[in-house]
């Protein structure tokens, strides 16, 4: 009984952890951009990318072992709008994650990197979808929960 609060504990520590690290990423972009903060930013995402990783693993015990069984969430159109929700915001995340990859040469020599309006536009943008995208989750989280199918 115990187990399957404690891994449906880590999900959700590890769904609104992701959610609180693209927070921070979103209130750290600018276009005058410091070596400190512009790490801030590299380990912000490297936060997001791992409770991703969570977030699926913890996901996957709770449809396996812990909860109502698989047939009940891949038999159910709004869990599969979720995931497909899911995949899509870790696709677009990889845009602002290589972004972010490419200041490694300048952050070694302690260069911050430069970044023009256009570049902090879309990656805010791009950070702003996935959000709504986390939004998308949780709605179709809800409504799974509460046994609603399409």
């Amino acid at each position: 009984m115990l187990m399957p609060a404690l891994i449906a504990f880590g999900h959700f520590v590890a769904f609104f952890s992701l959610a609180a690290a693209l927070v921070l990423e979103l209130a750290l972009i600018s276009e005058s951009l410091s070596v400190e903060t512009a790490k801030r930013i590299r380990r912000a995402d490297r936060v997001v990318g791992i409770m991703a990783i969570l977030v699926l693993v913890f996901g996957f015990l709770r449809v396996i072992y812990f909860e109502k069984g698989s047939e009940y969430y891949f038999g159910n159109t709004f869990f599969q709008i979720k995931l497909g929700l899911f995949f899509v915001a870790a696709l677009i995340s990889l845009i602002p994650t290589l972004q972010f990859m490419r200041w490694n040469h300048e952050l070694k020599q302690g260069i911050a990197p430069d970044l023009t309006s256009a570049s902090v536009k879309r990656l805010k943008s791009i950070i702003h979808w996935q959000l709504v995208l986390i939004g998308g989750i949780m709605l179709c989280a809800s409504l799974m929960a509460k046994g609603f199918r399409v």
